[in-house]
């Protein structure tokens, strides 16, 4: 299976939205999974109408959540104006993920080519980020391999009931991020030295 493990930069600011009320903006440290997969695949348009219908985005491969290594952060007063279509926010508080902060996740399946000092865009303000280690690998998925170190996963909220145990990160209406820990019988495969459960392999 081919597999990368992966660390980047940010080269500016950008946030993935936690609470948003009082004129006030704040940030998960944690970036979602689809967050990294459209990066990595240079699927979002920069910029289109607000009156766009949505669409899930579907990828060939799979990923975790990026996760914080050496994440700072910023709140900035925040100013959008009074033209239409600005959006919610016109004029408060933003707490930002700031350039120089350093996340990294896994990816597995049909992984796009990535190589150290590639630039993506990525999060809510799509932040240029910049790879600063890559080391791809051809896995082996099993159910007994050991690690140190175990990587956080997303799922839905509803697939929480499903594990024994699990150490809540980040839990929103849309997705939770956890970590689990690693018992016989849930597949996982190792990069980076780090274990990387595959629990979408495990539930089926």
């Amino acid at each position: 299976m081919r597999a990368a493990y992966v660390e980047f930069r940010l080269e500016s600011s950008t946030m993935n939205t936690r609470e948003f009320y009082a004129s006030r903006q704040g940030t998960h440290k944690y970036l979602t999974k689809e967050a990294v997969a459209s990066a990595i695949t240079y699927t979002e348009a920069l910029q289109r109408s607000k009156k766009d219908e949505w669409k899930p985005l579907a990828f060939p491969f799979d990923c975790t959540p990026a996760m914080p290594v050496d994440v700072h952060t910023l709140e900035t007063v925040y100013k959008a104006g009074d033209e239409p279509n600005v959006g919610l926010l016109r004029y408060g508080r933003q707490e930002l993920l700031v350039p120089g902060s350093v996340f990294r996740f896994a990816a597995w399946g049909d992984v796009p080519d990535l190589w150290e000092g590639q630039v993506f865009l990525i999060g809510k303000k799509r932040a240029a980020g910049q790879i600063t280690v890559c080391e791809p690998v051809e896995a082996e998925r099993d159910t007994t391999t050991q690690a140190d170190r175990v990587m956080p996963i997303q799922v839905a909220p509803l697939k929480l009931a499903r594990f024994e145990a699990f150490v809540p990160l980040i839990l929103t209406a849309r997705y939770a991020i956890v970590q689990v820990p690693l018992h016989p019988g849930l597949p996982r495969f190792i990069a980076g030295g780090w274990a990387v459960p595959l629990v979408e392999a495990h539930d089926s």
